[in-house]
């Protein structure tokens, strides 16, 4: 499995004549400094040297402008990362400028996404698919203290913009919905593009075959340059309605699958309610003690194993009303959808007007002559058979995908990947002293976390168990784990080195680890890399480092302005 490895940091202020060069390059690392001496502004710049947008920017390090450099390890090689004049930029080990781009999300993000080969595609608010920010990609590694240890999937908000971001990461991450899938996702999103031409194609094709075997009459004489001038007409008004017809399409189409899912959820749900009313009822008539008809032992015929069944009832109806819910409000959104397909058909007829156009006195009807009628619609015959057979395979191509899709999100495996991650939440909510309700029924997309300073445990506590289900079920990029400031709601002097201490030893899969704290002091952790920087409050950069920082960045800097 590929893994990224942290090794150098330079951060670079020419306002400021300041800069800082914080080395990485060690598997267990805890950065350390007082409140305002600049230790969260480190752990910001890691990943928004690679593009992430932090929570929370200090005003006075906005207007210091600073360029940051990470140096990193990945498949082998040393790579630059470098975020200055406005620009991200990925230079190799030999300085040659690999990519840039200025938008996180038209630029850089896909190409970053495909330089760590991350296939997450997913729909914005306007329906179209986007490679998200590379916010989505870091987001299980980094634990920020302006929001990570109040909820999660909130290390990178500003970036998190697209619909139902926190599940999509949650399914994505944890393989409940894997690369396989989204890669099918994406592929399908095309094809259905393609198929939505083809089929408009093929309709307009039938409708001037249909034309031409309406036509009689003689031969005239006729411009043609107006008929020419009219048949761009019509390759423009089909064009344009191609591209409102395929969007409503997919629309529908989307709308209409997610439908089917609530509807055999819904189905699902009844029939499991209907069995364990049975069941009640059946242990309900029963008497106290009920004698086994094979073995002749009694057994107890409990109210509280009754009491269980009703509890399990109520849950089991509560999901069934929230399916019925989404099911009601998405068929809404069919029918919506359908209203509007139901309009483009009376612009399609447009087209059928322009096929009829007359001038002076001159129709369609005027120019193809008996020869040239059968000889038209032979031409369109054979392209109609053409366009037919290609949305045929563009159909099966479709539906290929789709059970590609289903295979992926099997549901044995995403049990298997709930347990796992259950199972481990549990065992951490038990070493971080967190008293978790129901570990068993915990989401993997957030945790129920307690107020006070057991809150900040059990997000920990979620965390390092997401961590290790993705760990186990993925096999995608790793990054470091990079945590800020843990010591959170006042944690005391027993739970604080408990803390520190899970976080180096449960790291999963011996990833390298980066955790940012007040103060190390009578913290006993083993091979663990103490730095402190940070030479008064609010002034991490250095004036001492400025010249060979500067040195550092003056080649990337000369290629960024050249746009090499």
């Amino acid at each position: 499995m590929p893994r990224v490895k942290f090794i150098n940091l330079f951060l670079l202020s020419q306002v400021e004549k300041r800069a800082l060069h914080v080395p990485l390059n060690s598997p267990k690392l805890l950065i350390q400094g007082a409140n305002g001496f600049g230790k969260s502004v480190i752990m910001k710049s890691l990943f928004e040297a690679l593009g992430a947008t932090p929570n929370k920017i200090d005003d006075r390090w906005k207007a210091a402008n600073v360029a940051s450099c990470l140096e990193f390890d990945f498949a082998g090689a040393k790579w630059f990362s470098v975020k200055a004049h406005g620009v991200h930029s990925l230079f190799d080990d030999k300085g040659n400028r690999r990519f840039w781009g200025q938008r996180l999300v038209k630029d850089w993000g896909p190409r970053l996404a495909e330089f760590f080969d991350f296939k997450l595609e997913m729909g914005d608010k306007d329906g179209e698919t986007v490679t998200p920010p590379p916010a989505y990609l870091f987001a299980p590694f980094y634990i920020d203290q302006d929001g990570s240890w109040e909820t999660t999937w909130s290390s990178f908000r500003k970036d998190f913009y697209l619909p139902e971001s926190a599940v999509t990461l949650a399914d994505y991450h944890s393989g409940v919905r894997p690369d396989g899938y989204y890669s099918a996702k994406a592929e399908l999103t095309k094809e259905k593009i393609v198929l939505a031409s083809l089929e408009t194609a093929v309709e307009t094709l039938r409708q001037a075959v249909n034309q031409i075997q309406q036509i009689e009459g003689a031969t005239p004489t006729y411009d043609l340059q107006e008929f020419a001038s009219e048949c761009d007409d019509l390759v423009v008004e089909s064009e344009r309605l191609l591209v409102l017809q395929a969007k409503h399409r997919r629309s529908v189409s989307d709308l209409h699958e997610e439908a089917h899912l609530l509807r055999s959820e819904a189905t699902l749900l009844r029939r499991t309610l209907s069995e364990m009313r049975g069941e009640f009822e059946l242990a309900s008539s029963l008497p106290r003690e009920v004698e086994c008809p094979t073995c002749g032992y009694e057994y107890q015929n409990s109210l509280a194993d009754r009491f269980a069944l009703i509890e399990d009832e109520g849950v089991l109806s509560k999901a069934l009303t929230d399916a019925e819910s989404k099911l009601e409000r998405v068929v809404e959104k069919e029918l919506a959808e359908r209203s509007k397909l139901s309009a483009i058909a009376t612009s399609l007829a447009g087209v059928q007007k322009i096929l009829e156009v007359r001038k002076q006195s001159l129709s369609l009807n005027d120019v193809l002559v008996a020869a040239g009628k059968t000889e038209a619609a032979k031409i369109l015959r054979t392209t109609l058979n053409e366009k037919i057979v290609a949305a045929d395979a563009s159909r099966s191509r479709a539906e290929s995908l789709r059970t590609s899709m289903n295979e992926y999100t099997d549901r044995t495996r995403t049990a298997e990947i709930r347990k796992f991650y259950q199972t481990r939440l549990s065992a951490y909510s038990q070493q971080l002293d967190v008293n978790l309700e129901d570990p068993e029924k915990q989401s993997v997309v957030s945790v129920k976390a307690a107020r006070g300073s057991e809150g900040p445990r059990a997000l920990l506590a979620y965390y390092y168990a997401f961590l290790h289900t993705k760990v186990e079920f993925t096999d995608n990029v790793r990054f470091p784990v990079v945590i800020d400031s843990p010591n959170q709601q006042g944690q005391d002097k027993v739970h604080l080195p408990q803390i520190v201490k899970f976080i180096f030893d449960h790291v999963p899969d011996e990833a390298q680890t980066i955790v940012a704290t007040e103060d190390a002091s009578g913290l006993n952790l083993e091979g663990v890399k103490v730095a402190t920087y940070g030479e008064a409050k609010r002034q991490v950069l250095r004036e001492k480092e400025y010249e060979t920082v500067k040195a550092v960045f003056q080649p990337y800097f000369r290629k960024i302005l050249a746009m090499e």
